[in-house]
């Protein structure tokens, strides 16, 4: 019989930042999806339609999103002054395909007015503020969370300096052992940083959400596949219960 080995229950793991081989590995599998699966296009460097993409991304699939946003845009320009003015119910027709369009329209409604209101119609002006009282402001508009502030702040500091955390980032991160179970999102998002080498962070941040997304998945993770198996806590610890 196998020796039961002890995990832990809280605190970081002692791993680890991800070697040579391992991002080889991460590039291999993941590198030809991640160049189709978000076309360049729709990498938004404003920061408002980097905002309005993201509300339409929210529990749906990339390609229905961008559906979505190509609606949207076929009927508006995507500014905070046009949408606030929208009707609620053409946002709605417009974004119906990426679901939940309801729930959309009326944030993206809120939203709009609040960028007018708040920031004068100008979300660049606040990113230009440091990096932490940025986040501040921004997580002042309705709605907006740590996750969705981060994706604004990589319109200025890109994803090298910020990595917005979702659930798939949790939860592989968790997995992994690079974080306590119950880790917070800073807490997550710190050590997902010091795993990824700061030269190639923006890139295998991609390639890391699609490990989450695809192979460490929520329920029946494919862990037979994954490139990051050797120094997985949840394989092993599944291999040896």
């Amino acid at each position: 019989m196998a020796k039961r080995r002890e995990f832990r229950k809280e605190g970081p793991a002692k791993v680890k930042t991800l070697d040579l081989k391992l991002i080889d590995s991460l590039e291999k599998k993941y590198g030809p999806l991640w160049e189709t699966i978000w076309p360049e296009e729709y990498s938004f460097k404003e920061p408002f339609k980097k905002l309005i993409i993201t509300v339409l991304s929210q529990n749906t699939s990339e390609a229905n999103c961008i559906r979505a946003y190509n609606g949207l845009r076929a009927r508006f320009n995507i500014t905070p002054q046009v949408l606030a003015e929208a009707k609620q119910d053409e946002i709605k027709e417009a974004i119906r395909s990426g679901g939940l369009y309801n729930v959309k329209a009326k944030r993206i409604k809120e939203l709009s007015k609040a960028v007018l209101e708040k920031f004068r119609g100008d979300l660049s002006t606040v990113l230009n503020f440091p990096k932490e009282e940025a986040k501040k402001r921004l997580m002042e508009l309705p709605g907006i969370g740590d996750k969705t502030a981060d994706v604004l702040l990589t319109s200025r500091y890109s994803y090298q300096r910020v990595i917005p955390i979702d659930t798939h980032f949790e939860r592989v991160t968790k997995r992994i052992g690079l974080v306590a179970r119950d880790a917070d999102y800073n807490a997550v998002q710190k050590a997902l940083m010091h795993f990824l080498p700061e030269e190639r962070r923006a890139r295998l941040s991609g390639l890391m959400w699609l490990l989450a997304k695809n192979t460490c998945r929520a329920k029946n993770p494919k862990c037979y596949e994954c490139p990051l198996a050797s120094l997985c806590e949840y394989k092993i610890k599944k291999e040896v219960s």
